[in-house]
């Protein structure tokens, strides 16, 4: 008898504590297990599948596994999905239809959409071959076997023009459906370069095991920016009179390569799985090729101009990582204050600086002048950089060029928890990035 299982929940942003959790579940399963990062927390023995998880009080990338059950307690589907990791706004799965062992008849579409868009078109390929949905978003395949690799890819498009796209491949060396993806380690290698990736089979260990490195990269560098209203201003202040002041284009230069992208710290609130969620916009790529990370900073967009409430620069810190962890690139996230601004963040800043350590995100805090008292740069603490002058500038420029530069990106195989990975001792003359909080 067919089964298939499929989280109906949208793990999309910051979340700790009691979260609730709903699963479809299509066929004769007797219970659901559900397992939080390897743990068992939850068994439920009949519909409706719906109950509550606790994450704890942390703000952690968390990994949840639902095992549908027999009668017996054997496994008879899996599914899988993950909480305070990158999520897109849409979600799209596709959902097999078989028989235990034996070739799918059949596949199904299913989405999830955080804004509640409805989609305007959806395509199934199978092996590049369009088929015919019926309003369910079912499919019939084509007769196959398994000895050949076989693809199925959905889209889902959307009228304002967003779009989703899942593969799943099965059949051939694989079997049974899989999903092949590439966890990125960034690393800092005090000896230069890194060995290639072919050298690097047990430097990383995940659970004591180690990992299969399949590249090493050394690509752009993406800087994250997230500052208080009136920066220019205040930058222009400690400036005055400098050579920074007469020449901006020409300071504080980043690689040729890397990229800066602004997050605004005001939010938009919307409804996921019947929890409120934030949204906080990101910016386009800014290609800073042509000018400085100074001159972008004193000719950046005030954020006050698109306030929708307090500021919230400690959770928009930690959405930025997320977005930062999804680029797979070098990064950082950079936050600029001034000694006046005021924060109002849902997150306290020590947590948040534990998910930056957690995602491998490193972190810098600039406070141009003396922060006053309450203001959101005293509620950041360490490791805040107080900014009275040209020097201090300068100096704290370097430590997050030094940052930049000096990361290499290992990817290895498999979605992993981040703050599961570390070295082997044979990793030696090498660190991984981020991991002071």
């Amino acid at each position: 008898m067919t089964i298939t299982l499929a989280f109906l929940s949208l793990f999309f942003g910051l979340i700790r504590g009691r979260y609730p959790v709903e699963l479809a579940v299509n066929g004769p399963a007797a219970s659901v297990e559900l397992l939080v990062d390897g743990r068992g927390v939850q068994k439920l023995q009949g519909p409706p599948w719906k109950t509550e998880i606790d994450f704890g009080p942390d703000l952690l990338p968390h990994q949840i596994v639902a095992r549908a059950l027999d009668a017996r307690g054997r496994e008879i589907a899996r599914a899988e999905e993950w909480a305070n990791l990158p999520h897109p706004l849409t979600k799209v799965e596709i959902l097999l239809e078989r028989e235990r062992l034996e070739t799918p008849r059949a596949a199904k579409i299913a989405w999830t959409d955080l804004k509640g868009e409805k989609p305007s078109a959806r395509r199934l390929a199978f092996d590049g071959l369009p088929l015919t949905l019926d309003a369910d978003g079912r499919a019939v395949l084509p007769p196959h076997d398994l000895k050949s690799l076989h693809v199925l890819t959905a889209e889902v498009d959307f009228a304002s023009g967003r779009s989703a796209r899942e593969e799943i491949a099965y059949g051939g060396e694989y079997g049974s459906e899989v999903s092949t993806e590439l966890t990125a380690v960034p690393v800092r290698s005090r000896r230069g370069d890194l060995p290639p990736a072919a050298k690097l089979g047990r430097w990383l260990t995940a659970d004591g095991k180690p990992l299969s490195v399949a590249a090493v990269e050394d690509g752009p560098g993406q800087l994250y920016l997230i500052h208080s209203p009136g920066l220019p201003t205040a930058l222009w202040g400690i400036m005055r009179g400098t050579s920074m002041a007469r020449e901006p284009k020409s300071m504080m230069k980043l690689g040729p390569e890397d990229r800066v992208r602004f997050a605004t710290p005001f939010s938009q609130r919307f409804s996921a799985s019947g929890e409120l969620t934030d949204l906080f916009d990101v910016s386009p790529e800014i290609d800073i090729q042509k000018t400085s990370l100074l001159a972008v900073l004193l000719n950046s967009l005030d954020p006050g101009v698109l306030e929708r409430g307090p500021m919230r620069t400690v959770d928009a810190a930690a959405v930025a990582a997320q977005e930062a962890a999804a680029e797979n690139r070098r990064r950082a996230v950079l936050v600029v204050l001034t000694g006046s601004a005021r924060d109002q963040s849902r997150f306290d800043a020590a947590t948040v600086r534990r998910y930056l350590a957690a995602l491998r995100v490193p972190l810098f805090v600039w406070c141009l002048g003396k922060p006053e008292r309450g203001s959101a740069a005293e509620a950041w603490g360490e490791p805040i950089r107080v900014l009275r002058g040209e020097t201090d500038l300068q100096r704290a420029y370097g430590e997050l060029q030094d940052t930049l530069d000096s990361q290499r990106i290992v990817m290895v195989d498999g979605r992993l928890l981040p703050q599961s990975i570390a070295l082997s001792p044979e990793a030696a003359g090498v660190e991984l990035v981020g991991t002071k909080p």
